[in-house]
């Protein structure tokens, strides 16, 4: 199984900084885009991830470098186990958290810095999606489009779809940065196209926009050109990764 994949993480055309990081194998992306070609492997590590700091919280874009950048160094240094991946990644989010909630106790932020996290990981001959908070993750099969994750999310007024959206879970934020952990094998084929993405990009543009984009061949750049054309009123990250 090979994967091409194309990055990006942008401020979008209204956010003055960008607070969103992009992760692709340790490899962090902040205002800039990249392509690259993977083969995973039984016997290594290889990961796309999107974190998106929390917008209206102090220092947004610092916990999301910190958490990606932590994340590779739980791999590089062989801090996760495969025989107990998914215990050894929950207790390291939450140890991600309890650091940013501790600085944020420190700088005496009135609101703590957090972020979300979503994307996957494949790890010595498996694959798992992640997931903390509404970043999101789709697998698109045979022309349709399907979200992976779950929005962890409660709007302010029951019933109202345009109030205000508040996360339920994140990493840092004063919470305790609960991940969801879901094994993928046999559940990546080869034509699959993942998209790992911020909100920047979802609340811009449908689920059935995407689907028609994805299905006429559209880049992570067309993507975001999209989003800006519907306002892009959000910092956006994007990762479209096609399995050969």
């Amino acid at each position: 199984m090979r994967i091409e994949i194309e990055a990006l993480c942008q401020k979008g055309l209204v956010r003055d900084n960008n607070e969103d990081a992009v992760s692709i194998s340790g490899l962090i992306l902040r205002d800039n885009a990249t392509t690259s070609s993977i083969t995973p492997t039984k016997k290594g590590f290889f990961y796309l991830l999107v974190a998106d700091g929390m917008g209206g919280h102090e220092n947004g874009e610092e916990a999301s470098e910190y958490t990606l950048k932590t994340i590779r160094e739980l791999f590089s240094q062989r801090l996760i186990s495969a025989d107990t991946f998914e215990e050894d990644l929950s207790y390291a989010t939450r140890n991600i958290s309890f650091s940013l909630n501790c600085a944020a106790a420190e700088r005496g932020q009135r609101l703590p810095m957090g972020c979300t996290l979503t994307g996957l990981i494949w790890f010595y001959g498996h694959a798992w999606l992640v997931n903390v908070g509404d970043s999101r993750t789709y697998r698109y099969r045979g022309g349709l489009l399907r979200q992976l994750t779950t929005d962890e999310t409660e709007r302010g007024m029951t019933g109202n779809p345009d109030a205000e959206k508040y996360l339920l879970n994140c990493i840092g934020g004063g919470l305790d940065g609960t991940i969801a952990i879901e094994n993928m094998d046999g559940k990546l084929l080869a034509d699959d196209t993942i998209l790992i993405c911020s909100d920047g990009l979802t609340d811009m543009l449908s689920d059935d926009q995407i689907e028609k984009a994805i299905a006429g061949g559209a880049t992570a750049s067309d993507l975001y050109r999209m989003a800006c054309e519907a306002g892009g009123i959000d910092n956006v990250s994007i990762i479209l990764a096609r399995i050969l």
